[in-house]
């Protein structure tokens, strides 16, 4: 079987399902499940983007869930249902580098704590996720970047994916629910966000003076705001939590 599990989960999955037989379609589907959430399909990127700055964390329990809004559902008996984010050339899971920087635009402000000599929180944000300098807009080139943030370990099974379900009570919460199953990154994995930072300065206009925040400082931020807050969907219930991995002394 190929490892391009974008290919497979979108392109193969429904592929050789009998549409007239409902016991033979839910058993191909679920042999697709058993494939999806295998051990053994982790496979690191082999050439990496030209990021500068980096953290790992891992996934905590339940999971981390992506991409839920594509749809995947064919009204066969033990599909997945949900959509997952996946990269389009070699096929692994990712977080989107749009949903990272996202999270991190959405929560920088109350974050970051401006000390003497840096720039206020508005300067910096604008500096950051709007390339905005003074009157115009940075070079794309000197700008800070966000790339997907990607898969580095798997889990201590060995696997990347695992199945969930979640069971929403549209008619009441004394009717029968309708499990939705569906595919999330495992808990324990480790992910590693990367970046391309750049120190963030601002000239004064009355004064000689410059207020500088510097690369590594915004990583900091960056990284305590993904471990508070979590990324990816359903974090209001628990889903997408992150922890920093200790290093080694």
């Amino acid at each position: 079987m190929s490892r391009n599990l974008h290919q497979i989960y979108y392109k193969e999955y429904f592929k050789g399902v009998d549409w007239s037989n409902k016991d033979s379609a839910s058993g191909k589907i679920k042999a697709q499940n058993v494939s999806l959430t295998a051990k053994g399909l982790f496979s690191p990127i082999q050439t990496e983007v030209p990021f500068e700055k980096s953290f790992k964390l891992e996934v905590l329990y339940p999971g981390l869930v992506t991409g839920v809004g594509i749809d995947h559902e064919a009204s066969i008996e033990g599909e997945f249902k949900l959509g997952l984010h996946f990269d389009w050339t070699y096929g692994m899971p990712v977080i989107y580098g749009s949903s990272v920087k996202g999270v991190l635009r959405s929560y920088f402000e109350d974050f970051y704590k401006p000390k003497d000599g840096q720039p206020a929180k508005e300067e910096a944000f604008d500096d950051i996720f709007n390339g905005k300098k003074g009157d115009g807009f940075k070079s794309i080139y000197d700008r800070d970047i966000f790339f997907d943030a990607v898969i580095k370990k798997a889990d201590n099974d060995g696997r990347i994916l695992c199945s969930d379900s979640i069971t929403p009570h549209k008619n009441g919460p004394l009717k029968n629910p309708i499990p939705i199953t569906f595919m999330k990154i495992a808990p324990g994995c480790v992910i590693e966000f990367r970046f391309k930072l750049v120190d963030t300065t601002i000239k004064l206009e009355d004064s000689n003076k410059t207020l500088e925040l510097k690369a590594d400082e915004k990583l900091k931020i960056f990284e305590e705001i993904l471990t508070t807050v979590g990324i990816g969907a359903k974090t209001n219930v628990g889903y997408g939590q992150l922890k920093a991995i200790k290093q080694k002394s």
